[in-house]
């Protein structure tokens, strides 16, 4: 029989093929290579607090610019009462800076005072007949005289102005003197409103 006779391969699976050579071995991982650093790293911490300075000076210089600037300051430089005999009549005269490049016109003007019972009184200013009316009539309020702080008032640009306006409050004037606060609203047209509160007289 020649030497090369078909001989039956013996019975079984075929051996497992050999892994390529450049392949790595997951049960066999060098500890070297385990443990080894990572290869994507953090960037340096310098340029990344340096880049996060110039975001923050960039966003500071946009909301400054942005922001909105006062058209106008108030102050109340004199309050005047008088008893009305169950009521108390009240001439607030205020100082007005006009501190913007254009003339400021007063829409609306009205006081607040606080009770001693914390109860919260609201008036509208008298109207400038009425209130020169009451100045001429009643003394003491013209402790507090000067120009009429009325609606529809115009404040030419960067000038000051000192006006007076006329409230009446259902107090008595003990109450009104013991009063825990007087605050003024003055509202402009397409400005914000000017809001001054002074606290009660006896602090």
């Amino acid at each position: 029989m020649p030497d090369n006779a078909n001989v039956n391969p013996p019975s079984g699976n075929p051996p497992p093929a050999a892994a390529p050579a450049n392949q790595p071995d997951a049960g066999h991982v060098p500890m070297t290579e385990e443990f080894d650093s990572a290869k994507w790293t953090m960037p340096p911490i310098v340029p990344v607090l340096i880049a996060l300075a110039l975001v923050a000076v960039v966003v500071s210089v946009i909301v400054l610019s942005n922001r909105t600037k006062p058209s106008a300051s108030m102050v109340i430089t004199k309050v005047a009462s008088a008893d009305m005999q169950g009521s108390t009549m009240m001439a607030v005269q205020v100082k007005l800076d006009n501190q913007i490049d254009r003339p400021l016109w007063i829409k609306n003007i009205s006081a607040e005072i606080e009770t001693p019972d914390g109860k919260k009184l609201t008036d509208e200013a008298a109207p400038s007949m009425d209130a020169a009316r009451y100045m001429a009539a009643i003394a003491p309020l013209q402790e507090a005289k000067a120009d009429w702080l009325k609606e529809e008032l115009k404040i030419p640009s960067k000038t000051s102005y000192n006006g007076v306006a006329v409230f009446s409050y259902p107090v008595e004037k003990k109450d009104f003197d013991a009063r825990k606060s007087l605050t003024l609203r003055v509202e402009l047209y397409d400005n914000p409103t000017l809001v001054v509160v002074t606290p009660s007289p006896a602090k």
